[in-house]
């Protein structure tokens, strides 16, 4: 009944129910990590490794003190969601003419790629107050010049502001196979994009893209294994072994990424 009614919402009001969605799970996200005293677990990282991600594709990117309410061991090692990490590597190598994240949370990947592309515009969209205000301050701290926050991303926006040759990031609660399968944009069919799919709250969402983009694209796909981390060249000497679990180890479910990666690049 739960998916029913969001499935709903989703088709009648999308920036106003994806803006309750993500605000919902990042308070449950913020709460469990309170009642887990994962937060004591980050106050002990800080104190030894301090505020800076220590391997990855981000390494060196500072994580400010507003993500302190975060369960930061994950993205402070630098193993969050470690099964994209081959994809980020054969996209760093790329050409782009913009970036766009949409449901950027905190700036995790939208920072991080702007500190590699510090030449190339990075819009961070995110419908919750919080995450535009961590990631306006990870920006900051950061120096990334380079990213604007903005809230809500619709097919009218890609339709209007979608560049050839853009790389897209997708994690925005069920709405991705709206956003990317209603753009009339043709630059799509040259656009890069990561996208993590939420079947089950938008039913049927990972085969509408993989059919939307079959033609234009190869389609690649990822399904996370959350028992198996690999382990950081850092020393967690400090940490009981029980401790070091829980620092590598993400919150979260299941998840699927599709990512698109265009069969032909116009000329730059």
């Amino acid at each position: 009944m739960k998916q029913l009614l969001k499935r709903t919402l989703l088709a009648a009001a999308p920036e106003w129910t994806t803006g309750l969605l993500s605000a919902r799970a990042r308070a449950h996200s913020h709460r469990i990590v309170r009642e887990w005293r994962l937060n004591l677990l980050t106050e002990k990282l800080l104190a030894s490794l301090g505020p800076f991600v220590q391997s990855g594709p981000f390494q060196g990117m500072k994580l400010t003190p507003k993500l302190h309410q975060e369960h930061l061991g994950p993205f402070l090692l630098g193993t969050y969601e470690f099964q994209l990490h081959p994809w980020i590597a054969q996209i760093a190598g790329g050409q782009y003419s913009q970036m766009i994240d949409v449901g950027s949370s905190f700036g995790y990947y939208a920072v991080g790629l702007a500190r590699l592309f510090p030449d190339i515009r990075m819009v961070a969209f995110d419908t919750d107050w919080w995450a535009r205000s961590a990631c306006r301050e990870m920006a900051l701290e950061n120096r990334t010049a380079n990213v604007e926050v903005a809230g809500f991303c619709s097919p009218a926006w890609l339709d209007r502001n979608l560049r050839p040759s853009s790389l897209i990031l997708c994690d925005c609660e069920g709405y991705e196979a709206e956003l990317l399968t209603r753009s009339t944009s043709s630059a799509l069919s040259s656009a890069t994009v990561i996208v993590e799919t939420h079947d089950m709250i938008k039913p049927g969402a990972t085969d509408a893209i993989r059919r939307s983009f079959a033609r234009s694209h190869h389609v690649a796909t990822v399904v996370a294994d959350l028992e198996t981390v690999p382990i950081p060249a850092v020393d967690l000497s400090f940490l009981t072994a029980d401790e070091a679990r829980s620092a590598l180890r993400e919150v979260r479910g299941p998840q699927t990424w599709l990512l698109l990666t265009p069969n032909v690049r116009p000329p730059r």
